[in-house]
């Protein structure tokens, strides 16, 4: 009797011990053992002299090894006309390349009326096209409406990619490679997905001075502050002056404070410079995190896809800026990069082999900044968690009557 109440309890002990390692693999502790250090042996493929290739490809000769990686998709509807304007290639300082899923009409409406509308500024040119991709399973009506959208507004590229989560990867490329072959002469590149807010007029002195923003913008109103109060200082003794007798003669003091004034003001005024137009800014909102490793997750990468510990600095693709140098560098680096199905993850390796270090900036939101008014959002570049277009359109308003965007 004895022996089998014990044999009973050893395989009560030997089954909870299966069950507990088995779920330690699952959440994957005994994956973290194997995994390699990124510091030490990070190299994915393709490795070589990336940038000659690069180099080569760029001014239009024939490169030492193949390009292993294209994004060769069709374009369904590639809006060539976009940055065109009689016939010739414009220049706009900002374009917006928003990647939207298929069925999010209302969104894009809502977009059109807020921050992606092309005539914000009379002064600033600025573009705007949705990237979209197609379902798994052709589905006619919707392709049509896909279609009468595309004939009313000319803004959508849509790419013959299945439109699906881990196809971001895919879907950015082609927001890329549309940017190089119909876009080229544009100053910034704005991505973005179609449930976010944007400030296009933060955005555009965001680009001039990003490694001191919003703060040179502080420092220029608390500077334009003790200006106005010198001004009316100035103005109350020229008043105290005219109350004097005419016989004495006048000052040429209070003409030369006022010019002096006025050149300081355009000083103050242009304190926020122009970036050269050779500088490769890649920024966004950066993180530096490790692969989920438990199967549970959405995320999940095994050791075979990703064996490293860390993944390299990267910019949540929700919402990122490019410059005109760093996309066109990234692009060509992209196709000697193996593909990745996380477009944020593949961001940051093709920057790391670029050798494009992304600029943080916590004014872009990875998520919902709170509103608690227009001057809550004085300085936001974008946030996330807007997938109400009634909603963006209202604070988009809100915010754009305050000054702010």
């Amino acid at each position: 009797m004895l022996p089998r109440i014990c044999i009973k309890f050893k395989l009560k002990y030997v089954a909870s011990a299966v069950l507990a390692l088995l779920t330690l693999e699952y959440f994957g502790a005994f994956t973290h053992m194997f995994e390699a250090d990124f510091e030490q042996t990070f190299s994915y493929p393709l490795e070589g002299d990336i940038l000659s290739y690069v180099y080569q490809l760029r001014h239009g000769q024939r490169p030492a090894v193949e390009p292993i990686n294209g994004y060769n998709y069709s374009y369904i509807t590639d809006c060539q006309h976009k940055c065109r304007e009689d016939d010739r290639m414009i220049a706009p300082r900002l374009v917006f390349i928003v990647k939207s899923a298929m069925e999010h009409f209302d969104r894009r409406v809502a977009i059109r009326k807020s921050w992606g509308w092309e005539k914000r500024f009379s002064d600033v040119k600025i573009r705007t096209v949705f990237v979209l991709g197609r379902p798994a399973v052709p589905n006619r009506r919707l392709q049509s409406l896909i279609d009468l959208e595309y004939a009313n507004y000319r803004d959508i590229v849509q790419g013959d990619f299945v439109d699906a989560y881990f196809n971001n990867t895919i879907k950015t490329m082609m927001g890329f490679r549309w940017a190089v072959s119909y876009c080229p002469r544009a100053k910034f590149y704005m991505f973005a997905d179609d449930d976010f807010y944007v400030s296009s007029k933060n955005l555009l002195k965001y680009v001039r001075n990003p490694v001191n923003y919003p703060e040179y913008l502080e420092e220029t109103d608390e500077a334009l502050r003790k200006l106005a109060r010198r001004l009316s200082q100035t103005t109350v003794n020229n008043s105290s002056s005219s109350d004097k007798s005419v016989e004495e003669p006048v000052s040429s003091t209070n003409g030369t404070n006022l010019q002096q004034h006025r050149r300081k003001k355009r000083q103050i005024l242009n304190m926020d410079m122009e970036l050269p137009s050779d500088v490769k800014l890649f920024s966004g909102f950066v993180f530096r995190s490790a692969p989920h490793r438990h199967r549970s997750s959405k995320w999940y990468v095994s050791l075979d896809e990703y064996p490293w510990h860390m993944w390299p600095t990267y910019v949540t693709a929700g919402a990122f800026l490019v410059s005109h140098e760093a996309l066109f560098e990234m692009y060509y680096v992209s196709m000697y990069t193996k593909h990745f199905r996380f477009d944020d993850i593949y961001l940051g390796i093709v920057a790391l082999k670029a050798g494009i270090e992304p600029l943080h900036s916590e004014e872009f939101y990875f998520h919902k900044a709170p509103f608690l008014g227009p001057q809550s959002y004085k300085y936001v570049l974008a946030t996330h968690g807007y997938d109400s277009p009634e909603e963006l359109v209202k604070i988009w308003n809100e915010v754009r009557a305050a000054g702010y965007a």
